[in-house]
């Protein structure tokens, strides 16, 4: 028997996954409508055809699949063409004043001193006289109270200048312009005051803005009943998917102990709502059409919910899954789990298939995959006939199969692990699902006051024991396994050992096993070249820490960091930079030179690490040779010195031919203890001059390998 029978909507969807992708990874020219969708749609079209046309002979009946195949592979890559957003162009300036319509395309963030916006933007066409979309943008207003009214779908009217959203500022730091590029998001702009107003572009009516505005009701309730502080921020984001009050340290203490997903309203809160919805109207059961009114009545407040609290992609998923479920059951019709979930996807990926790149996308379906694969074999390993220790090993197997699978992705992305996640979620998702149900419980009795108040009571209770929960977690010893840097292949080696092991367990044949040692000689292999290579690497690192003069020159496992006092006065960021980038990298044996005042004494300080003399401001490093200029020229050279690099710090008053008149640099580089304005002038002046500029205060940090 074919195993692949029961999973049509897999077969399915194996392809077109393969097309988005293929699309996803392709240099922009390639999917651009004029060269691929006639193509694509020639090749979908003749697959049809052959289909239609031709009685294909039984024994040949894998052409059929594989023009199926073909057509659902071009369908995959058409929709990532169709969904393309709009890219500045390059021959577009880099930065631009422009002055546009803008309608609000998500909740607005808001921080202590400004408000976030993302905004799908329009020109005025004055020939046409109408509106032209112009993609999307990132704003920033300044909080106010103008400011602070604005919600989902406004329309504003604003003059700034937009420039491209940075990458990184340091190696190995969270890449903003990744992140909102993966949004359709490139460009960016500082919006003051007297420079937007609201428009009055008329407000289309829309589900996401009803629910949107609901939630913000909702979240009034909670307010009024006396919630607040960590209590309010924890119970806001359960509930509704508002994590706008949560602080950095207190999402730390989450992510620390393994409980992020607790935070994030995901496909788990929306099975509470479910269980919920379930007990609540089981009356109906007992009725002629009750079973129906109870699935409609379910499907639409599980989609209610998902939009309340911002449709997320584990949301989505959950919720389309949840909705074959229930339909299923009402049909008195089981639907395979792995049918369901490829439905899911495939609806998903049909309407946004960049959520492919969505980092919350991968986490919920690899989770998903992970407990269906994984989770009964576990169980089946410890057999346990008690009912509340077996609901206790139940909770630990979906646990560890959730973590098996995620895992590799999450070191990728995070390099971090929580060592004890099996605790945490033993405690936190018994908790989490009782401060649901309290939650619920202050909204709906909220027209009753003293009630309310008595329920909030509770659940604020119930959200100080889970902060406290949490933060014994985080506070054990050894409790987050930090400085994890894997690559992509190295991920790759771990999904594949955890398959290889799933089939083990699942079919016992020999063969698997013999692919698991396969594997792990291929990881060591692959891992001891990468370290062979990293020991005679030759790094250069100029950071990025505002205000100060922040460098590290690095060979194989052994750098030395040098910095200025403004850098040691910068404290725990500074320090975080610097050892962020020697985790990465593997650097063991560390140095620290200092940089004093401004003065260009190369007299003074004379140092040899032995890959690596200072002598003052002058520093020689292997074969490279490296010049800082604090303040002024040295004098006493005859001749112009070669120089590698020449790095300027600390606003020196000085231009870039004075410079040239006694260095001969490759390259100079601006670092961040300049001001903005001196950084760009020196950067133009470089331009007009034809030399390499980079600085540091504008694009970021510097990193030089080789």
């Amino acid at each position: 028997m074919n195993p692949w029978r029961p999973y049509p909507l897999i077969r399915l969807l194996i392809p077109f996954l393969g097309g988005v992708i293929c699309a996803l990874l392709a240099p922009h020219w390639l999917t651009h409508p004029n060269y691929s969708v006639g193509i694509l749609g020639l090749l979908s079209a003749t697959a049809v055809v052959a289909i239609v046309a031709f009685r294909i002979p039984y024994k040949f009946r894998w052409v059929t699949g594989v023009l199926i195949g073909l057509s659902l592979f071009s369908a995959g890559v058409t929709t990532v063409i169709c969904t393309k957003p709009h890219r500045p162009t390059s021959h577009e300036p880099a930065s631009t004043r422009q002055l546009l319509v803008a309608e609000i395309t998500e909740p607005p963030r808001q921080s202590t001193r400004t408000i976030r916006l993302i905004v799908k933007t329009f020109r005025f066409d004055s020939i046409r006289r109408s509106l032209t979309e112009d993609g999307k943008k990132l704003l920033f207003l300044p909080r106010t109270d103008q400011s602070l009214s604005l919600s989902y779908g406004d329309w504003i009217v604003f003059s700034g200048w937009l420039n491209p959203i940075r990458g990184a500022s340091n190696p190995y730091a969270f890449d903003p312009a990744a992140y909102y590029h993966r949004k359709g998001v490139f460009r960016q702009a500082w919006v003051d005051s007297t420079q937007w107003e609201p428009s009055g572009g008329r407000k289309r009516y829309s589900i996401r803005r009803f629910a949107f505005s609901l939630r913000s009701k909702l979240l009034n309730i909670l307010r009024e009943n006396q919630l607040k502080g960590d209590e309010f921020a924890v119970a806001s984001a359960l509930l509704l998917g508002y994590v706008n009050e949560i602080d950095k340290e207190l999402r730390k203490d989450y992510a620390s102990s393994g409980a992020m997903h607790i935070l994030a309203v995901s496909g788990m809160h929306v099975g509470i709502i479910f269980l919920f919805l379930e007990f609540s109207l089981s009356w109906l059961n007992r009725r002629k059409q009750g079973p129906v009114i109870k699935s409609i009545v379910m499907i639409l407040a599980i989609w209610g919910y998902a939009l309340i609290t911002g449709l997320s992609p584990s949301v989505f998923r959950a919720a389309v899954m949840l909705s074959f479920v229930i339909a299923g059951r009402t049909t008195r019709r089981k639907p395979e789990s792995l049918n369901v979930v490829a439905a899911a996807m495939f609806i998903m990926l049909i309407s946004e298939p960049r959520l492919l790149l969505n980092i919350g996308f991968q986490f919920s379906y690899l989770a998903v995959f992970g407990i269906l694969f994984l989770y009964r074999p576990l169980v089946n390993l410890l057999p346990v006939s008690a009912w509340f220790p077996s609901k206790i090993w139940a909770l630990v197997s979906v646990s560890i199969a959730a973590q098996l699978a995620t895992f590799p992705l999450a070191l990728y992305a995070f390099h971090q692990f929580p060592n004890y996640f099996i605790l945490t979620n033993i405690l936190v998702v018994p908790l989490a699902s009782l401060i649901i149900y309290t939650g619920i419980g202050v909204l709906s009795v909220s027209a009753l006051p003293w009630l309310s108040i008595l329920v909030a009571k509770g659940l604020s209770f119930l959200v100080w024991l889970l902060n406290s929960a949490i933060r014994f977690v985080e506070g054990l010893p050894g409790s987050t396994t930090t400085g994890i840097y894997i690559s992509g292949l190295d991920a790759l080696f771990f999904y594949l050992f955890i398959l290889s092991i799933m089939l083990l367990l699942t079919s016992r044949r020999i063969r698997y096993l013999y692919l698991c040692l396969v594997l792990l000689i291929g990881f060591t292999i692959t891992s001891t070249f990468q370290e062979y290579q990293r020991q005679d690497r030759v790094q250069i690192a100029i950071f990025q820490v505002k205000g100060s003069s922040l460098y590290d020159f690095a060979l194989g496992e052994r750098d030395v960091c040098v910095k200025d006092i403004q850098a040691v006065k910068q404290g725990v960021y500074a320090t975080e930079v610097v050892n962020r980038f020697r985790v990465a990298e593997g650097i063991g044996n560390q140095r620290t030179t200092y940089l004093a005042g401004k003065s260009f004494e190369i007299e003074a300080d004379e140092r040899d690490f032995g890959f690596m003399v200072r002598k003052g401001n002058f520093i020689q490093f292997l074969d490279r040779r490296i010049g800082i200029i604090s303040e002024s020229m040295p004098p006493g050279f005859t001749h112009k010195l070669k120089l590698d690099l020449v790095i300027l710090r600390r606003n020196p008053k000085i231009t870039i031919q004075e410079i040239m008149k006694v260095f001969s640099p490759d390259k100079i580089v601006i670092d961040a203890s300049n001001s903005w304005y001196n950084s760009r002038d020196w950067r133009q002046q470089a331009e007009e001059a034809g030399i390499p500029c980079h600085s540091v205060v504008e694009k970021g940090a510097n990193w030089i390998t080789g």
